[in-house]
């Protein structure tokens, strides 16, 4: 988790953001063709998935079962690249059960997640943001206060404000969630909320020498926990401290990170992720892009990679993409990939290390024209990433 924490926290200002992987009701399969390029395999066909919800909604099955029937759908939409259609077959759904979410809290929770994902990976993040606080509402509605998915949701509706720039408003979510998982005796949410709250500090330090000084603070305020649970978050914040004095000419950013992941793993663990800066992309020299409806034809793009035994990124392959992705933002995405560092494997140094699939989506957030009510999208974008990487399932172990 705090990889993926990091990661996010880093792109709320560089206007990339990235999900935890699909759940397991839409499989993927990574296999080699006889020239060795990857493919994505997705284990139902959409055509499938469409028909077993048909006939799902047809025979009136149990709410839970037209929910997990409704996911299943839209995530097989998703990987197909219909972005458009998986969000349609998420509001249908939303509007079927949403009556229902006192008594299935985590389900219809889970919908609204799902619901807000697709919104934001469309350029609706205002939609976006405000379905997500639905979805901590469902669960509220339903949950012990104290219950940890509502501390998580709560953590996922300050990460939309951070997404938007609204820190202030993020901040004080996060601090929230801490100050109630300290009480509720939850230290690992705790160490999540405290590391957020460091992570957006560092990031706009980057850019932001006036921030340096809070950022600081909120670094020691990590430093300063004393928990057993909280070592890694410890540790964690030693990374974010290299990053920012590295990016303000205060050390060696890449020799400090890699000294601070020194000790060897036997997963993927990211350490540093630069930003994907999109900044000077315009689109036909104008504002705003006219769109009518509020729909456009989604980009994206299926990326795989090596990590090398050395934490080093290698052998980036593009091995699935829609058919108006163009070259120029994906070269700034492969470039950004190679730049990446991961903590050493414990693996030799001839092993080829491990294999990971992430999808890219460019998205043009959906606005109104000034002095107007016409829908248009911005010219500049960010990109939306999503893990598609298989986990190899570990004997005997159990995923949070």
């Amino acid at each position: 988790m705090i990889p993926l924490a990091l990661v996010l926290l880093q792109s709320a200002i560089s206007g990339q953001a990235v999900s935890s992987p699909p759940p397991p009701s839409v499989p993927l399969a990574q296999s080699a063709d006889a020239e060795g390029k990857t493919i994505v395999v997705v284990g139902r066909r959409v055509e499938d998935s469409e028909r077993a919800l048909a006939a799902c909604i047809a025979r009136n099955c149990p709410p839970k079962d037209e929910i997990d029937a409704s996911l299943a759908h839209a995530e097989n939409q998703f990987i197909a690249g219909d972005y458009t259609e998986a969000q349609r077959t998420l509001a249908k759904a939303r509007g079927r059960n949403m009556r229902y979410r006192k008594e299935l809290p985590v389900e219809v929770g889970d919908l609204l997640r799902a619901s807000g994902r697709m919104l934001a990976l469309n350029g609706q993040r205002d939609a976006s943001r405000i379905t997500a606080i639905d979805s901590l509402d469902a669960l509220k509605s339903g949950l012990p206060s104290t219950d940890r998915r509502i501390f998580i949701q709560r953590l996922a509706v300050g990460d939309a404000f951070a997404k938007e720039g609204r820190f202030i408003a993020a901040r004080d979510v996060y601090n929230k969630v801490a100050d109630q998982a300290n009480a509720a005796g939850d230290i690992r949410v705790k160490g999540y909320a405290l590391f957020r709250i460091a992570g957006m500090y560092t990031t706009i330090a980057t850019k932001l020498p006036d921030y340096r000084e809070t950022a600081y603070r909120s670094l020691r305020r990590i430093d300063e926990t004393t928990e057993p649970d909280l070592a890694p978050f410890r540790q964690a914040a030693e990374l974010l401290r290299c990053r920012m004095e590295d990016a303000t000419g205060g050390k060696d950013g890449r020799a400090c990170l890699q000294a601070s992941g020194a000790d060897r793993v036997s997963t993927a663990e990211l350490m540093y992720a630069p930003p994907i800066d999109l900044t000077n992309w315009r689109r036909e020299n104008t504002s705003n892009v006219v769109v009518p409806h509020g729909d456009a034809t989604a980009q994206w793009a299926d990326i795989a990679f090596w990590v090398a035994p050395d934490g080093k990124v290698r052998d980036i392959d593009i091995v699935r993409k829609s058919a108006n992705a163009d070259g120029p933002w994906l070269k700034l995405v492969t470039e950004a990939l190679g730049k990446r560092l991961y903590r050493p494997l414990k693996l030799a140094s001839s092993d080829p290390g491990i294999r990971r699939i992430e999808r890219y989506s460019l998205v043009y957030d959906v606005a109104l024209a000034k002095g107007s009510r016409i829908r248009t999208r911005s010219t500049v974008p960010h990109i939306e990433i999503l893990d598609l990487t298989v986990e190899p399932e570990v004997s005997g172990s159990a995923t949070a």
